[in-house]
């Protein structure tokens, strides 16, 4: 059935970075703060490309997600209904609220959640899953990995360090030589996803959400 979803952050992240500047720094063996500044401003941009290329919010907040089914108009009001209730977060940490028509619900009377996909179960008198009926939910939860996994730290660790080693010469500079009497071959990009290269791609595509196009 068809479903509007509202979402609210109701307590930000203090930063989206996914690796922190001592690990940076570790994996560099640099050991004087010269280049901080230019490492955190690469640290927030990697890690914003890697939350793009996966289509989704890694980092842990507190957001509230509003869903509102389609009703038939009365008097031709059709049960309808949804199970189970996806968040559009995930993996959930905690379920602060779940109000369903002006009628706060409990954990695990009333729904179960699954912490992995963010799904939300009704569950009837008899502890039975059933659907969602067509009312307005209101859920507020937390959301997001603390701490982050180490495949994602790792994957953006690859993608600072490739950048802190291109400072130095043209990053799309693939080949030269100099017999003919030179000659040079350049990288270029295929698009948003061109910028992540297979080995950080291959770390990240396990955190990715596919988006379908109507």
């Amino acid at each position: 059935m068809a479903l509007d979803i509202i979402t609210t952050i109701v307590t930000p992240a203090a930063k989206a970075d996914l690796v922190t500047l001592a690990d940076v720094k570790t994996e560099l063996e640099i050991t004087g703060t010269a280049a901080d500044a230019w490492l955190n401003k690469v640290i927030s941009r990697a890690s914003a490309a890697a939350a793009q290329y996966c289509n989704r919010t890694l980092v842990q907040e507190v957001v509230k997600d509003e869903f509102w089914p389609a009703r038939d108009g009365y008097p031709w009001v059709l049960p309808g209904g949804v199970a189970p209730l996806q968040l559009t977060r995930w993996p959930v940490t905690a379920v602060d609220s779940v109000i369903e028509n002006g009628i706060a619900l409990s954990d695990p009377t009333d729904y179960r959640r699954q912490p992995g996909t963010g799904h939300l179960v009704r569950l009837d008198g008899n502890s039975w899953p059933r659907k969602w009926p067509a009312l307005p939910i209101v859920v507020q939860y937390t959301a997001g990995y603390s701490p982050i996994p180490d495949d994602l730290q790792d994957a953006v660790i690859r993608m600072v360090k490739a950048r802190w080693f291109l400072r130095q010469r043209d990053p799309l500079l693939r080949q030269e030589e100099t017999p003919g009497v030179y000659s040079a071959t350049y990288w270029v990009s295929t698009g948003a996803d061109g910028a992540i290269t297979p080995d950080v791609s291959d770390l990240l595509d396990n955190y990715r959400v596919p988006v379908a196009f109507a």
